[in-house]
């Protein structure tokens, strides 16, 4: 396990501290990408509270999270199915 540190971030103009065990460029990259969408969220909408910016913000990455999440159950799926189909070909195999 990593060292928790502390780190001070900027996103969408206001600064955090954050303490995670993540490393920095980690830590860096995902304020980066809030930040990032809170920015363009707010160049094409008209809302001015930051809070319902960043909630937007936040469905927009975790609808990219769930999406990753169907693609990597999906490949799971197929190599299960590939392990499956070969076991049934070479009957000695087994990645147990």
């Amino acid at each position: 396990m990593n060292d928790v540190k502390t780190y001070q971030l900027e996103i969408f103009g206001d600064k955090y501290s954050l303490v995670s065990d993540e490393s920095e460029d980690h830590v860096v990259a995902a304020a980066q990408m809030v930040d990032k969408y809170m920015r363009e969220i707010a160049d094409n909408v008209s809302i001015k509270s930051d809070q319902r910016v960043a909630v937007l913000a936040a469905i927009r990455i975790a609808s990219m999270l769930l999406q990753k999440e169907s693609e990597l159950s999906e490949q799971q799926r197929c190599v299960y199915n590939i392990i499956e189909g070969i076991k049934q070909e070479v009957p000695q195999f087994d990645v147990s």
